[in-house]
């Protein structure tokens, strides 16, 4: 399966802040997104996922134009994303909050939330258990039960790519995940990323960070001035000299 934007251009105000854009993310790769500020890579993130729209080209998933749905029709078609600034009911508890990616996608009727049966009760058994394995896997807290605010803006973050994956997604897509957080918690978050991809996941990860983008991605691209500048392996995209005159100032950074 591909979720492709395609040709896509965009202007506000008379400026264009992408120029013909095409990212392609597929089934178990990871496909790293970097540029500078006012690079478009926001813009971009916001087409795919509904809360933009272009004004020339198309979003498709597999040749299927869903340019103009809006994001729950794109969530119901399995797009899970992540926002920069994590968007939790920080009263809920960590176990709560994952669990709510259970329903973005398969939200319960009506009845089904008054008449209580046991196979809907061995469904929500099994759910509370993902979820525990889940909130094991991030290193979220010892107690699920723990309100979410008593968490620190890092394992926050890992708790907005948890409750993502919960949802069971074809396409995961990252808009900053790995910003202020630590070192021990990045490496939990790339070993999210890498087992989402193994699992055909396909992943769109935009980041800053170039050297955690370059480490996790199979592919990458570079945006400079909402133009495609270089695309291709981490490491060539990452030595390009526009991308490290635009985005790295000119300094090498190892792929």
């Amino acid at each position: 399966m591909s979720f492709d934007a395609r040709n896509i251009s965009i202007a506000f105000g008379g400026l264009k802040v992408l120029k013909d854009v095409s990212v392609s993310v597929r089934s178990g790769v990871i496909t790293g997104l970097v540029g500078p500020n006012g690079a478009g890579k926001t813009t971009l993130f916001n087409c795919l996922t509904g809360v933009a729209h272009p004004q020339e080209g198309t979003v498709r998933i597999d040749n299927a134009d869903i340019s103009s749905f809006p994001l729950h029709q794109r969530i119901q078609l399995g797009v899970s994303r992540t926002f920069q600034t994590p968007r939790l009911d920080l009263d809920a508890s960590v176990l709560d909050a994952v669990m709510m990616g259970f329903y973005s996608r398969n939200k319960p009727s009506l009845l089904g939330g008054f008449v209580a049966s046991r196979g809907r009760q061995a469904r929500e058994k099994a759910l509370r258990e993902q979820a525990e394995r889940l909130i094991a896997q991030f290193e979220l807290t010892s107690d699920p039960y723990q309100r979410s605010s008593a968490l620190s803006l890092g394992r926050l973050r890992l708790l907005e790519v948890a409750r993502a994956l919960a949802s069971a997604p074809k396409f995961l897509l990252l808009d900053e995940p790995a910003a202020g957080i630590d070192e021990h918690d990045r490496a939990l978050l790339g070993r999210a990323i890498r087992l989402a991809a193994a699992d055909r996941i396909g992943v769109l990860l935009v980041e800053h960070n170039v050297g955690f983008v370059a480490e996790l991605s199979h592919h990458m691209v570079a945006l400079v001035r909402g133009q495609i500048v270089a695309e291709g392996n981490p490491q060539s995209v990452v030595q390009d000299e526009q991308v490290m005159t635009a985005y790295l100032g000119g300094h090498r950074v190892a792929a």
